[in-house]
């Protein structure tokens, strides 16, 4: 009976191992191809803008960035933001339903064009 209450309690203490090294391994996922979490600003810019519309930056800290998202599978407002030396911290996504995938998750033109006068 020992034994067997042993044997649990070990694989109870693998699978929670296990458990949490998938954790952190999903912590370093950022949902963009080819970005990492800790890249610096300069690399995360330039792979985010090949195939996303940047839309604001603050230099060295952060930038948005609008287009199609593979993991949601539709358009998304996309926030990275970073720490110093440390690099890429977090990034979120939020729903943009102003883009259209027909358009590329690019703002339809009527949208862009300024009133008439």
């Amino acid at each position: 009976m020992k034994d067997l209450r042993n044997g649990l309690y070990g694989t109870a203490l693998v699978l929670a191992a296990a458990g949490l090294g998938g954790c952190a391994s999903s912590m370093t996922v950022t949902g963009e191809p080819g970005v990492k979490m800790g890249d610096s600003y300069a690399q995360v810019l330039a792979v985010v803008s090949r195939n996303n519309a940047v839309t604001k930056q603050v230099d060295g800290q952060g930038f948005r960035a609008e287009g199609y998202s593979a993991m949601f599978k539709d358009c998304r407002t996309k926030y990275f933001l970073f720490q110093g030396a440390d690099g890429l911290q977090r990034v979120s996504y939020e729903p943009a339903p102003h883009l259209s995938v027909n358009q590329n998750c690019r703002q339809p033109q009527a949208a862009l064009s300024s009133p008439a006068s």
